[in-house]
């Protein structure tokens, strides 16, 4: 088949994944806590962020101010669910053209690539799913796809560019993708490119980021105090950086069962490697250390996550492509490839389908049980999933209650059996087997 015909297959499996996402509730709690966010700041028409009803500053807020448009629309045809999968879909296919455009639009280049890409079931998983890795990605990727048009032009609205695109990343997660920075300055120093390295110290670039990414921070302390920021600075930076909890190999780990197909194929041909190591263009230097220097750097931190691998894949890939190319056929490599992304997304959509009826009949019974004309409070422990279904915060008690002190015309939800008070129903929880919450209705 030619690669039109492959990219045809491709169009039609994403078309297939699109309508099938139209049918998927909330997977996980991680998702409710993001559609719940969403859905707040819609109905209050708020720029602030807010979860159950506090100000959200967790996580920087561009993610929700752009999903807002799309789920407002959505609001409209209460398929609020799907117009965020949809969001995810369009940061991937944003992502998919600037692949593209690095690789110059030679399509056979690209087709490669995304095959490669998408056999990573990882990366492929998060195609439809409510999250800000894939709004992450798509700026990342931007911000590189900058940082080659500066290296190639020297053109300073290119290099304001990239510091434009690297702040609207930092505003979607925080600061991961620094870890870019080293592998930029080491790729300096390697190539000896005086333009990269005007690049790192070009001043109004740096000046650009501050001014779009401070007035957030800046808001926030000034409006609601530095207690906003906590969980950001100990939970997210501190912890995750310094916390020692999972092993130094946890991220070569994950990146080689991501793109093992693709290793073992480097293996195979060891050999003719090994010569081609000499043959490496500048280019290729590029690439391969633009994501193997973040991957080391990522795994000296303490608490690990397989996810934040995700924003160098797409780097990767390419890599991967312009060495594959060189060892095999080009027609083995795209029979190989699709062949991979239809196993992943043949088994992402059966693991979603498997999961799908307990988790609607589940969440039913939430909704049937959760009266939008009672009071609804959490015990001890948070829930996104009621205030999301309410369409209102659900106030979180955390001191003891005495018996018969549970307040009128309300409802209560807890994760244990509250001493001397008889629960009125018992609700499974849709997303951890085997838990339940205790209802009780005064």
């Amino acid at each position: 088949m030619s690669p039109k015909k492959y990219f045809l297959v491709l169009i039609l499996l994403c078309l297939l994944l699109i309508g099938f996402s139209a049918f998927l509730p909330l997977l996980s709690y991680q998702e409710v806590r993001r559609a719940l966010i969403v859905q707040e700041s819609f109905l209050n028409r708020t720029f602030i962020p807010t979860l159950n009803g506090e100000p959200y500053f967790t996580k920087p807020p561009l993610y929700t101010w752009l999903t807002i448009p799309l789920f407002a629309l959505g609001h409209i045809w209460e398929v609020e669910i799907f117009s965020l999968r949809f969001f995810s879909i369009l940061c991937y296919i944003g992502t998919t053209y600037l692949i593209y455009l690095i690789l110059q639009r030679n399509l056979s280049k690209t087709l490669l690539a995304l095959l490669i890409l998408f056999s990573s079931f990882r990366f492929t998983s998060f195609i439809n799913r409510i999250d800000l890795e894939p709004l992450f990605i798509f700026f990342t990727t931007l911000s590189f796809y900058f940082f080659l048009r500066y290296r190639d032009r020297e053109s300073t609205k290119d290099a304001l560019l990239f510091y434009i695109s690297f702040a609207l990343a930092f505003l979607v997660r925080g600061p991961l993708h620094f870890f870019l920075i080293p592998a930029f300055f080491l790729i300096s120093l390697l190539t000896k490119e005086k333009a990269i390295f005007r690049l790192l110290f070009f001043l109004p670039g740096w000046v650009s980021f501050i001014l779009i990414v401070s007035p957030w921070f800046l808001y926030g302390y000034l409006t609601y105090g530095k207690e906003v920021f906590q969980q950001l600075l100990h939970t997210d930076i501190g912890e995750r950086l310094f916390t020692r909890s999972d092993p130094f190999y946890y991220y070569f780990k994950a990146f080689a069962l991501n793109f093992l197909p693709f290793i073992l194929l480097l293996l195979w041909r060891i050999k003719i490697l090994r010569k081609t190591l000499r043959e490496f263009s500048s280019e290729d230097k590029v690439y391969l250390a633009s994501f193997i220097v973040p991957l080391i750097l990522l795994s000296i931190t303490g608490e690990k996550f397989d996810k934040y691998l995700l924003f160098l894949y797409p780097i990767s890939a390419l890599f991967f492509t312009n060495i594959l190319l060189r060892l095999y056929n080009e027609k083995f490599l795209y029979t190989w490839g699709i062949v991979l992304v239809t196993l992943n997304l043949s088994i992402i959509i059966l693991s979603n389908f498997y999961h799908r009826e307990e988790l609607l009949l589940k969440t039913a019974l939430w909704k049937k049980t959760l009266s939008p004309k009672k009071e609804c409070y959490l015990y001890r422990e948070f829930n996104p999933l009621a205030p999301y279904i309410l369409k209102r915060p659900c106030p979180l008690l955390k001191e003891v209650i005495p018996k018969n002190n549970i307040k009128t015309d309300s409802i209560l939800l807890s994760p244990t059996l509250i001493n001397e008070i008889t629960p009125k129903f018992v609700l499974p929880d849709p997303y951890k087997r085997g838990k339940i919450w205790y209802v009780y209705v005064n």
